[in-house]
């Protein structure tokens, strides 16, 4: 059965502290004034969700800004004939939902969670006041559009323009977000990679068997973390 969010939960003084916690590493929040930070802190929401649980389907209003405090959501789409793919992979630290609330329009795209995370919901009024308000905010919206857009620009380019096992290499490079970590765990089924690089499972699964060959990835603990090793995944693909 589908799990669904009707409503974000009322904040309480633990999900206060955890915001507070999460809203003070930005500087834009701290450029605020003494108003806007309050009523940033006090009208923004923690959600708690679970594996698999969506956050916002498309076709519905555009409520909320969302930040991910912790954990790992996915931005997709599902076409007329049911077909799904994935557009973008959130990590802790990112944010999305600028883009329907900017244009105040429906949601574009589902968000879903790929793992347990914890979430901080800024309101749509919120959201518009601290844009019309703080330019230290307005530009760090632009810095995180152009992020994604690279990103986009960056699997177009791929789908393309290169082979299978180039396209999965991307695809694993965006989703270590150009970590410059030796080996960095990433917590991804091999399901959700299909979907982002836009090939088979089996495809997939036969671009991580010549990688794990050439050393660059391999798999760890009973549950199959994936293991990357960044700077030979950017040797391969020539970045």
């Amino acid at each position: 059965m589908e799990q669904r969010i009707t409503q974000a939960p009322a904040a309480d003084e633990t999900s206060t502290a955890s915001l507070a916690e999460f809203l003070g590493k930005w500087p834009w929040f701290h450029a605020l004034s003494t108003e806007l930070r309050a009523l940033t802190l006090g009208t923004s929401v923690e959600m708690k969700v679970a594996a698999g649980q969506y956050v916002a389907r498309a076709g519905e209003p555009s409520a909320y800004w969302y930040g991910v405090v912790s954990g790992q959501l996915q931005m997709c789409i599902v076409g007329p004939e049911g077909d799904e793919t994935t557009l973008y992979y959130l990590r802790e630290g990112e944010w999305c939902g600028d883009g329907s609330l900017l244009k105040r329009e429906l949601m574009q795209y589902d968000l879903r969670s790929l793992t347990s995370a914890r979430l901080c919901l800024v309101p749509a009024n919120t959201f518009h006041m601290l844009r019309s308000s703080s330019l230290e905010f307005s530009n760090f919206l632009c810095d995180v559009m152009n992020a994604r857009m690279g990103e986009f620009v960056g699997m177009l380019v791929a789908s393309r323009l290169l082979g299978p096992e180039k396209r999965v290499a991307k695809a694993l490079l965006m989703l270590a977000k150009n970590g410059h970590e030796d080996a960095l765990r990433l917590s991804i089924h091999q399901r959700d990679l299909a979907l982002i690089c836009g090939l088979s499972r089996q495809r997939v699964n036969m671009a991580l068997a010549s990688f794990k060959q050439d050393g660059i990835v391999r798999t760890e603990g009973p549950k199959g973390f994936l293991i990357v090793h960044t700077q030979r995944l950017r040797d391969y693909i020539g970045n």
